[in-house]
């Protein structure tokens, strides 16, 4: 069995105009774009784990396969969404995510003061994940699949700086 992992680029989590915003709009047009002004297709851990947030891992047997459908999966249609991303939190003022809603009341009680006996529901700086866009990357059978505007595209992760 080949589990799967979810990694969301963190261009929703820069105030500013950062490197990831950057890659976020460059992945948009990848097409218009000199040889020179491509983003890049390879990452050292370092450069992934600063630009990247894990979401989710993604139990079952996963291949190449399943990449559309695990897109599909993480899009906010009301009608294919997984599991796993209709109980994915994030805590806003921990820029973290949280699997399911239980764990993230009990976060925000232990984290924020969040008091479940005197209020109901998750608190309003808890919320469900944004759906999966391009520049966001799946990991299947060991292999990063970097989402595209159309499709998915092999990446590297790890060795020297590229």
């Amino acid at each position: 069995m080949e589990d799967g992992s979810v990694h969301y680029l963190n261009w929703h989590l820069e105030p500013d105009h950062g490197p990831a915003s950057e890659f976020f709009h460059k992945y948009h047009v990848t097409g218009q774009l000199d040889e020179s002004e491509q983003p890049p297709e390879a990452f050292t851990q370092d450069e992934f784990d600063e630009l990247y947030d894990e979401v989710t891992v993604l139990e079952g047997d996963f291949s190449e396969e399943d990449l559309e459908d695990i897109y599909k999966g993480f899009q906010r249609t009301g009608f294919n969404e997984f599991d796993e991303f209709q109980e994915a939190r994030f805590c806003e003022p921990c820029e973290s995510y949280i699997e399911g809603s239980d764990e993230a009341l009990t976060h925000a009680a232990q984290n924020h003061g969040y008091g479940p006996f005197e209020e109901t529901g998750e608190p309003e700086y808890v919320h469900g994940i944004r759906s999966m866009s391009v520049g966001d990357t799946v990991i299947v059978e060991d292999t990063p699949y970097q989402v595209r505007g159309l499709g998915f595209e092999p990446i590297q992760i790890g060795g020297e700086n590229p």
